[in-house]
Protein backbone atom coordinates (compact mmCIF):
# COMPACT_ATOMS: atom_id res chain seq x y z
CA UNK A 1 0.00 0.00 0.00
CA UNK A 2 2.60 2.70 0.49
CA UNK A 3 4.44 1.74 -2.26
CA UNK A 4 1.34 2.26 -4.43
CA UNK A 5 0.75 5.25 -2.24
CA UNK A 6 4.38 6.70 -3.41
CA UNK A 7 3.64 5.71 -6.62
CA UNK A 8 0.49 7.86 -7.09
CA UNK A 9 2.12 10.42 -5.54
CA UNK A 10 4.98 10.67 -8.22
CA UNK A 11 2.92 10.49 -10.92
CA UNK A 12 0.67 13.17 -9.40
CA UNK A 13 3.77 15.42 -9.59
CA UNK A 14 4.85 14.78 -12.78
CA UNK A 15 1.36 15.46 -13.93
CA UNK A 16 1.30 18.45 -12.24
CA UNK A 17 4.73 19.57 -13.75
CA UNK A 18 3.62 18.84 -16.85
CA UNK A 19 0.24 21.03 -16.60
CA UNK A 20 1.62 23.84 -15.15
CA UNK A 21 4.98 24.13 -17.89
CA UNK A 22 1.99 24.44 -20.44
CA UNK A 23 -0.10 26.90 -18.60
CA UNK A 24 3.20 28.96 -18.10
CA UNK A 25 3.90 28.76 -21.87
CA UNK A 26 1.01 29.49 -23.13
CA UNK A 27 0.80 32.57 -20.67
CA UNK A 28 4.30 33.82 -21.88
CA UNK A 29 3.53 33.36 -25.62
CA UNK A 30 0.43 34.61 -25.42
CA UNK A 31 1.78 37.79 -23.65
CA UNK A 32 4.79 38.08 -26.57
CA UNK A 33 2.46 37.61 -29.03
CA UNK A 34 -0.36 40.33 -27.55
CA UNK A 35 2.24 43.03 -26.59
CA UNK A 36 0.96 42.78 -22.87
CA UNK A 37 2.62 45.42 -20.04
CA UNK A 38 5.44 43.55 -17.85
CA UNK A 39 3.70 42.54 -14.16
CA UNK A 40 3.69 44.85 -11.79
CA UNK A 41 6.02 43.11 -9.52
CA UNK A 42 9.28 41.92 -10.65
CA UNK A 43 9.73 38.38 -8.77
CA UNK A 44 13.29 37.59 -9.87
CA UNK A 45 14.48 41.16 -9.06
CA UNK A 46 11.97 41.82 -5.88
CA UNK A 47 15.03 44.56 -4.93
CA UNK A 48 17.65 46.65 -6.46
CA UNK A 49 20.25 44.36 -4.67
CA UNK A 50 18.76 40.87 -4.27
CA UNK A 51 18.27 38.51 -7.59
CA UNK A 52 16.24 35.29 -7.34
CA UNK A 53 16.11 32.39 -9.24
CA UNK A 54 15.47 28.78 -10.38
CA UNK A 55 14.59 25.69 -12.15
CA UNK A 56 13.40 22.22 -11.83
CA UNK A 57 14.21 19.07 -13.92
CA UNK A 58 12.32 15.83 -14.44
CA UNK A 59 13.78 12.75 -15.68
CA UNK A 60 12.41 9.60 -16.22
CA UNK A 61 14.96 7.30 -17.33
CA UNK A 62 15.12 3.66 -18.46
CA UNK A 63 18.21 1.69 -18.85
CA UNK A 64 19.06 -1.92 -19.99
CA UNK A 65 22.39 -4.90 -19.24
CA UNK A 66 23.85 -1.61 -18.39
CA UNK A 67 26.97 -3.88 -17.61
CA UNK A 68 26.17 -5.74 -20.30
CA UNK A 69 25.28 -8.90 -18.63
CA UNK A 70 21.48 -9.65 -18.75
CA UNK A 71 21.91 -12.53 -15.87
CA UNK A 72 23.21 -9.63 -12.99
CA UNK A 73 20.53 -8.72 -10.59
CA UNK A 74 18.72 -5.81 -11.55
CA UNK A 75 19.66 -5.14 -15.09
CA UNK A 76 16.76 -3.68 -15.75
CA UNK A 77 15.91 -0.64 -14.40
CA UNK A 78 13.49 2.15 -14.15
CA UNK A 79 13.86 5.41 -12.25
CA UNK A 80 12.23 8.78 -11.72
CA UNK A 81 14.42 11.85 -10.59
CA UNK A 82 13.19 15.21 -9.75
CA UNK A 83 16.02 17.80 -9.35
CA UNK A 84 15.01 21.26 -7.82
CA UNK A 85 16.75 24.68 -7.48
CA UNK A 86 16.59 27.75 -6.19
CA UNK A 87 19.49 30.52 -5.86
CA UNK A 88 19.73 34.00 -5.32
CA UNK A 89 22.23 36.68 -5.53
CA UNK A 90 22.75 39.44 -2.99
CA UNK A 91 25.00 42.61 -4.29
CA UNK A 92 26.38 44.38 -1.73
CA UNK A 93 27.82 46.64 -3.50
CA UNK A 94 28.44 47.12 -7.28
CA UNK A 95 31.46 45.04 -7.29
CA UNK A 96 30.72 43.03 -4.18
CA UNK A 97 27.85 39.61 -4.42
CA UNK A 98 27.25 36.96 -2.77
CA UNK A 99 25.90 33.81 -4.60
CA UNK A 100 23.66 30.75 -2.94
CA UNK A 101 22.12 28.15 -4.70
CA UNK A 102 19.96 25.32 -2.63
CA UNK A 103 19.67 21.82 -4.51
CA UNK A 104 18.01 18.51 -3.86
CA UNK A 105 17.42 15.54 -6.51
CA UNK A 106 14.98 13.15 -4.78
CA UNK A 107 14.99 9.71 -7.27
CA UNK A 108 12.66 6.76 -7.09
CA UNK A 109 13.72 3.11 -8.27
CA UNK A 110 10.66 1.63 -9.90
CA UNK A 111 12.31 -1.26 -10.49
CA UNK A 112 15.11 -1.35 -7.55
CA UNK A 113 16.61 -5.42 -7.27
CA UNK A 114 20.04 -3.97 -7.41
CA UNK A 115 19.45 -0.71 -5.05
CA UNK A 116 19.29 -0.95 -1.37
CA UNK A 117 15.81 1.03 -1.56
CA UNK A 118 13.29 2.67 -3.74
CA UNK A 119 14.19 6.06 -2.51
CA UNK A 120 17.65 7.53 -2.39
CA UNK A 121 19.69 10.60 -2.40
CA UNK A 122 16.48 12.39 -0.89
CA UNK A 123 18.13 15.46 0.59
CA UNK A 124 19.17 18.97 0.06
CA UNK A 125 22.36 20.69 -0.09
CA UNK A 126 24.27 24.16 -1.00
CA UNK A 127 25.80 23.94 -4.20
CA UNK A 128 27.24 27.44 -4.24
CA UNK A 129 27.77 29.27 -1.41
CA UNK A 130 30.29 32.01 -2.22
CA UNK A 131 31.62 35.61 -2.51
CA UNK A 132 32.69 37.22 -5.73
CA UNK A 133 34.48 40.54 -5.83
CA UNK A 134 35.13 42.27 -9.02
CA UNK A 135 37.42 45.15 -9.99
CA UNK A 136 39.73 43.85 -6.66
CA UNK A 137 42.31 46.08 -5.93
CA UNK A 138 41.35 48.42 -8.60
CA UNK A 139 42.53 45.87 -11.23
CA UNK A 140 41.09 43.87 -14.05
CA UNK A 141 40.67 41.43 -10.88
CA UNK A 142 37.68 38.74 -10.06
CA UNK A 143 38.06 37.02 -7.18
CA UNK A 144 35.27 34.33 -6.34
CA UNK A 145 36.04 32.94 -2.86
CA UNK A 146 33.63 29.73 -1.91
CA UNK A 147 31.44 26.70 -3.32
CA UNK A 148 31.01 27.61 -7.08
CA UNK A 149 30.99 25.77 -10.53
CA UNK A 150 34.35 25.72 -12.91
CA UNK A 151 34.44 24.98 -16.39
CA UNK A 152 37.58 26.03 -18.21
CA UNK A 153 38.05 25.54 -21.87
CA UNK A 154 35.62 23.33 -23.42
CA UNK A 155 35.50 21.06 -19.86
CA UNK A 156 37.50 18.36 -21.11
CA UNK A 157 39.35 18.68 -17.84
CA UNK A 158 38.19 20.86 -15.45
CA UNK A 159 34.09 20.76 -15.28
CA UNK A 160 32.90 18.68 -12.60
CA UNK A 161 34.64 18.79 -8.65
CA UNK A 162 31.69 15.72 -7.74
CA UNK A 163 32.04 13.05 -10.14
CA UNK A 164 29.96 10.16 -7.78
CA UNK A 165 26.48 11.86 -7.93
CA UNK A 166 26.04 12.53 -11.95
CA UNK A 167 24.54 15.41 -12.55
CA UNK A 168 22.88 16.70 -9.46
CA UNK A 169 26.08 18.49 -8.54
CA UNK A 170 29.36 19.98 -10.11
CA UNK A 171 30.80 22.22 -8.12
CA UNK A 172 34.37 22.96 -6.47
CA UNK A 173 35.05 24.52 -3.19
CA UNK A 174 37.87 26.68 -4.53
CA UNK A 175 39.52 30.17 -4.50
CA UNK A 176 39.54 31.53 -8.24
CA UNK A 177 41.78 34.55 -9.19
CA UNK A 178 40.51 35.94 -12.73
CA UNK A 179 42.86 38.34 -14.26
CA UNK A 180 42.57 39.90 -17.34
CA UNK A 181 45.25 41.05 -18.64
CA UNK A 182 44.35 42.84 -21.78
CA UNK A 183 41.40 42.77 -23.91
CA UNK A 184 42.19 39.28 -25.53
CA UNK A 185 43.97 37.75 -22.34
CA UNK A 186 42.43 35.83 -19.23
CA UNK A 187 44.36 33.77 -16.74
CA UNK A 188 42.77 31.99 -14.32
CA UNK A 189 44.62 30.84 -11.33
CA UNK A 190 42.53 28.04 -8.84
CA UNK A 191 43.11 26.67 -5.99
CA UNK A 192 40.95 23.60 -4.93
CA UNK A 193 40.19 21.82 -1.70
CA UNK A 194 37.26 19.45 -2.14
CA UNK A 195 36.16 16.68 0.20
CA UNK A 196 34.28 13.30 -0.14
CA UNK A 197 32.08 13.73 2.32
CA UNK A 198 28.93 16.25 1.43
CA UNK A 199 29.21 17.23 5.11
CA UNK A 200 33.00 18.50 5.49
CA UNK A 201 31.86 22.21 5.16
CA UNK A 202 28.49 22.82 4.66
CA UNK A 203 25.92 19.88 6.19
CA UNK A 204 23.23 18.77 4.24
CA UNK A 205 19.62 18.72 5.12
CA UNK A 206 18.05 15.38 5.82
CA UNK A 207 22.11 14.11 5.25
CA UNK A 208 22.38 11.16 3.77
CA UNK A 209 26.24 10.65 3.62
CA UNK A 210 26.49 10.57 -0.31
CA UNK A 211 30.00 10.40 -1.23
CA UNK A 212 30.90 13.11 -3.96
CA UNK A 213 33.84 10.90 -5.17
CA UNK A 214 36.44 7.93 -4.17
CA UNK A 215 38.90 10.50 -2.38
CA UNK A 216 39.60 13.96 -0.87
CA UNK A 217 40.78 16.21 -3.86
CA UNK A 218 43.03 19.31 -3.53
CA UNK A 219 45.38 20.82 -5.84
CA UNK A 220 46.02 24.13 -8.18
CA UNK A 221 45.07 25.37 -11.67
CA UNK A 222 46.63 27.81 -14.09
CA UNK A 223 45.16 28.39 -17.19
CA UNK A 224 45.46 31.35 -19.37
CA UNK A 225 43.19 31.95 -22.72
CA UNK A 226 44.35 34.27 -25.30
CA UNK A 227 41.57 35.10 -27.96
CA UNK A 228 43.34 35.26 -32.09
CA UNK A 229 39.93 36.37 -33.60
CA UNK A 230 36.64 35.75 -33.56
CA UNK A 231 35.79 32.56 -32.58
CA UNK A 232 39.50 31.40 -31.98
CA UNK A 233 42.26 31.79 -29.73
CA UNK A 234 44.52 29.55 -27.73
CA UNK A 235 44.45 28.11 -23.93
CA UNK A 236 47.33 26.77 -21.95
CA UNK A 237 47.23 25.15 -18.77
CA UNK A 238 48.98 23.34 -15.80
CA UNK A 239 47.05 20.97 -13.26
CA UNK A 240 48.16 19.61 -9.77
CA UNK A 241 46.02 17.10 -8.10
CA UNK A 242 46.48 15.66 -5.18
CA UNK A 243 44.38 12.54 -4.25
CA UNK A 244 44.30 11.36 -0.62
CA UNK A 245 41.87 9.48 2.25
CA UNK A 246 40.15 7.82 -0.45
CA UNK A 247 37.20 5.92 1.43
CA UNK A 248 36.38 3.29 -1.65
CA UNK A 249 37.94 0.72 -3.16
CA UNK A 250 38.64 2.52 -6.55
CA UNK A 251 39.74 5.61 -4.77
CA UNK A 252 43.17 6.78 -5.09
CA UNK A 253 46.17 8.84 -3.47
CA UNK A 254 49.21 10.41 -5.07
CA UNK A 255 49.68 13.88 -7.05
CA UNK A 256 49.19 14.51 -10.90
CA UNK A 257 50.69 16.85 -12.92
CA UNK A 258 49.15 17.82 -16.26
CA UNK A 259 50.75 19.80 -18.50
CA UNK A 260 48.49 21.08 -21.84
CA UNK A 261 47.23 23.08 -25.15
CA UNK A 262 44.23 23.96 -27.03
CA UNK A 263 43.85 25.57 -30.20
CA UNK A 264 40.55 26.75 -31.34
CA UNK A 265 38.78 28.40 -34.40
CA UNK A 266 37.74 28.69 -38.19
CA UNK A 267 39.71 27.20 -41.39
CA UNK A 268 37.09 29.05 -43.44
CA UNK A 269 33.52 29.84 -43.42
CA UNK A 270 32.54 26.82 -43.36
CA UNK A 271 35.02 24.59 -41.39
CA UNK A 272 35.74 25.31 -37.58
CA UNK A 273 38.35 22.96 -35.53
CA UNK A 274 39.35 22.49 -31.83
CA UNK A 275 42.54 20.59 -30.78
CA UNK A 276 43.74 19.70 -27.57
CA UNK A 277 46.96 17.62 -26.05
CA UNK A 278 47.76 17.21 -22.26
CA UNK A 279 51.05 14.84 -21.30
CA UNK A 280 50.45 13.58 -17.35
CA UNK A 281 53.16 12.73 -15.10
CA UNK A 282 53.21 11.92 -11.05
CA UNK A 283 51.94 8.95 -8.87
CA UNK A 284 49.24 7.31 -8.02
CA UNK A 285 48.69 4.57 -5.52
CA UNK A 286 52.57 3.86 -5.19
CA UNK A 287 53.06 3.81 -8.99
CA UNK A 288 54.86 6.02 -11.67
CA UNK A 289 52.49 8.12 -13.64
CA UNK A 290 53.25 8.68 -17.61
CA UNK A 291 50.11 9.20 -19.53
CA UNK A 292 48.77 11.24 -22.60
CA UNK A 293 45.61 12.25 -23.49
CA UNK A 294 44.13 14.35 -27.11
CA UNK A 295 40.70 15.84 -28.19
CA UNK A 296 40.16 17.04 -32.23
CA UNK A 297 36.83 18.24 -33.52
CA UNK A 298 36.25 19.17 -36.97
CA UNK A 299 32.85 20.84 -37.34
CA UNK A 300 31.19 21.60 -40.67
CA UNK A 301 28.18 24.05 -40.69
CA UNK A 302 25.92 23.93 -44.19
CA UNK A 303 25.00 27.54 -43.56
CA UNK A 304 21.41 26.31 -44.64
CA UNK A 305 17.98 27.85 -43.39
CA UNK A 306 18.04 23.91 -40.95
CA UNK A 307 21.37 24.50 -39.35
CA UNK A 308 22.92 21.20 -40.86
CA UNK A 309 26.37 20.62 -39.05
CA UNK A 310 28.52 17.78 -39.32
CA UNK A 311 30.33 17.02 -36.36
CA UNK A 312 33.87 14.41 -36.61
CA UNK A 313 36.43 13.93 -33.80
CA UNK A 314 39.08 11.90 -32.77
CA UNK A 315 39.37 11.69 -28.38
CA UNK A 316 42.50 9.64 -26.84
CA UNK A 317 43.18 8.75 -23.13
CA UNK A 318 46.22 6.23 -22.77
CA UNK A 319 45.92 3.40 -20.86
CA UNK A 320 48.52 0.40 -19.63
CA UNK A 321 48.29 -3.01 -18.33
CA UNK A 322 47.57 -1.32 -14.91
CA UNK A 323 44.50 0.84 -14.45
CA UNK A 324 46.50 3.35 -11.67
CA UNK A 325 48.46 4.06 -15.15
CA UNK A 326 45.45 5.39 -16.85
CA UNK A 327 45.08 8.81 -18.07
CA UNK A 328 43.50 10.52 -15.12
CA UNK A 329 40.67 12.89 -16.62
CA UNK A 330 41.14 15.07 -13.51
CA UNK A 331 38.00 17.44 -12.68
CA UNK A 332 36.09 16.14 -15.72
CA UNK A 333 34.49 13.00 -14.61
CA UNK A 334 31.10 13.34 -16.59
CA UNK A 335 29.07 12.00 -19.01
CA UNK A 336 30.10 14.56 -22.08
CA UNK A 337 28.96 11.70 -24.87
CA UNK A 338 27.27 9.18 -23.14
CA UNK A 339 24.76 8.66 -20.38
CA UNK A 340 25.20 4.76 -20.54
CA UNK A 341 28.86 4.52 -21.88
CA UNK A 342 30.73 6.80 -19.29
CA UNK A 343 28.72 5.40 -16.22
CA UNK A 344 28.03 1.52 -15.54
CA UNK A 345 30.07 0.53 -18.58
CA UNK A 346 33.06 2.67 -18.23
CA UNK A 347 33.29 1.16 -14.49
CA UNK A 348 33.84 -2.39 -15.48
CA UNK A 349 37.48 -1.82 -16.28
CA UNK A 350 38.16 1.33 -14.12
CA UNK A 351 36.04 4.44 -12.02
CA UNK A 352 32.66 5.40 -13.44
CA UNK A 353 33.02 8.51 -15.76
CA UNK A 354 36.65 8.51 -16.26
CA UNK A 355 36.84 6.52 -19.72
CA UNK A 356 40.21 6.48 -19.88
CA UNK A 357 42.34 3.54 -21.82
CA UNK A 358 40.66 4.66 -25.12
CA UNK A 359 40.33 5.67 -28.55
CA UNK A 360 36.94 7.23 -29.86
CA UNK A 361 36.74 8.22 -33.18
CA UNK A 362 32.50 9.62 -33.73
CA UNK A 363 31.15 11.42 -36.24
CA UNK A 364 27.58 13.25 -35.71
CA UNK A 365 24.85 15.34 -37.05
CA UNK A 366 22.13 18.16 -35.94
CA UNK A 367 19.58 19.80 -37.45
CA UNK A 368 17.03 21.85 -36.58
CA UNK A 369 13.75 20.55 -37.94
CA UNK A 370 11.80 23.66 -36.95
CA UNK A 371 12.31 27.15 -34.91
CA UNK A 372 11.79 24.95 -31.74
CA UNK A 373 12.99 21.67 -32.34
CA UNK A 374 16.62 20.08 -32.61
CA UNK A 375 17.61 16.94 -34.03
CA UNK A 376 21.70 15.33 -33.27
CA UNK A 377 22.38 11.47 -34.00
CA UNK A 378 25.88 10.62 -32.63
CA UNK A 379 27.80 7.53 -33.72
CA UNK A 380 31.19 6.70 -31.71
CA UNK A 381 33.80 3.43 -32.41
CA UNK A 382 35.81 2.53 -29.66
CA UNK A 383 38.89 1.29 -28.69
CA UNK A 384 41.14 -0.03 -25.99
CA UNK A 385 44.34 1.72 -25.68
CA UNK A 386 45.80 -1.15 -23.69
CA UNK A 387 44.44 -4.88 -23.05
CA UNK A 388 44.79 -5.20 -19.02
CA UNK A 389 46.37 -6.72 -16.88
CA UNK A 390 42.70 -8.31 -15.57
CA UNK A 391 42.42 -9.85 -18.82
CA UNK A 392 39.92 -12.84 -18.64
CA UNK A 393 38.71 -11.61 -15.55
CA UNK A 394 36.06 -8.94 -14.35
CA UNK A 395 34.24 -9.85 -17.79
CA UNK A 396 37.48 -8.11 -19.91
CA UNK A 397 38.81 -10.62 -22.67
CA UNK A 398 42.48 -11.75 -23.01
CA UNK A 399 43.26 -10.22 -25.81
CA UNK A 400 40.55 -8.22 -27.27
CA UNK A 401 41.09 -4.33 -28.57
CA UNK A 402 37.81 -3.62 -29.89
CA UNK A 403 35.17 -2.00 -26.95
CA UNK A 404 32.05 -1.99 -29.14
CA UNK A 405 29.62 0.88 -31.03
CA UNK A 406 27.58 3.44 -29.43
CA UNK A 407 24.94 5.14 -31.06
CA UNK A 408 22.84 7.94 -29.69
CA UNK A 409 19.88 10.23 -30.55
CA UNK A 410 18.28 13.28 -29.21
CA UNK A 411 15.88 14.98 -29.71
CA UNK A 412 14.93 19.08 -27.83
CA UNK A 413 11.68 20.89 -28.10
CA UNK A 414 12.01 24.26 -27.15
CA UNK A 415 8.85 25.02 -25.98
CA UNK A 416 9.12 28.72 -24.83
CA UNK A 417 11.38 30.66 -23.06
CA UNK A 418 11.54 28.81 -19.77
CA UNK A 419 10.66 25.39 -21.20
CA UNK A 420 12.35 22.67 -22.81
CA UNK A 421 12.08 18.84 -23.68
CA UNK A 422 14.59 16.49 -24.14
CA UNK A 423 13.86 12.49 -25.56
CA UNK A 424 17.45 10.63 -25.62
CA UNK A 425 18.10 7.11 -27.13
CA UNK A 426 21.31 5.43 -26.54
CA UNK A 427 22.72 1.41 -27.83
CA UNK A 428 25.76 -0.13 -27.32
CA UNK A 429 26.78 -3.00 -28.94
CA UNK A 430 30.06 -4.22 -27.10
CA UNK A 431 32.98 -5.57 -29.21
CA UNK A 432 35.59 -8.35 -27.93
CA UNK A 433 36.80 -6.60 -25.28
CA UNK A 434 34.56 -7.95 -23.47
CA UNK A 435 34.16 -11.62 -22.68
CA UNK A 436 31.01 -14.13 -23.01
CA UNK A 437 30.02 -12.82 -19.79
CA UNK A 438 29.27 -9.23 -20.52
CA UNK A 439 28.62 -9.46 -23.72
CA UNK A 440 24.70 -8.30 -24.09
CA UNK A 441 23.27 -4.97 -25.73
CA UNK A 442 22.74 -2.29 -23.88
CA UNK A 443 20.38 0.30 -23.93
CA UNK A 444 18.76 3.55 -22.69
CA UNK A 445 15.95 5.94 -22.79
CA UNK A 446 15.50 8.72 -20.94
CA UNK A 447 12.78 11.97 -20.93
CA UNK A 448 13.85 15.26 -19.55
CA UNK A 449 11.39 17.96 -19.21
CA UNK A 450 13.63 21.36 -17.62
CA UNK A 451 11.96 24.51 -16.70
CA UNK A 452 13.46 27.58 -15.74
CA UNK A 453 12.24 30.69 -13.76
Amino acid sequence: MNVLMKKGTICTLVVLIGVISICKSTKAVTQWESGANSPKYDFKHPTNWLELGGDFRFRAIYDNNRRLDNQELGHDRSQLRLRARTWAKFKITDDIAFNLRIITEPRYYIEAAAEPKHYAYNEALIDNFNLTMRNAFNLSLTIVAGRQDITLGNGWLVADGTPLDGSRTAYFDALRFIYEYDNDTTMNFIWVQNYADTAKYLKPFNDRDIDLSEQGERGAIFHINRKTGTDAGIDGYFIYKHDSNRNTARGSEGEIYTIGARKYGKLNESWEYSTEFAPQFGHKNGKSLGAFGTNNQLVYSFKDEHKNKLYFGYEYLSGNDDPDKYFDRGWARMDTWSVLYQGEIDGIDGRKYEASNMHRLYANWETYLSEKVSLRSDYNILFADENTFAGGTNGLSKNGNFRGQLVKTTLKYKMSKSIEHRLEGEVFLPGDYYNNDRNDVAALARYTLIYTW
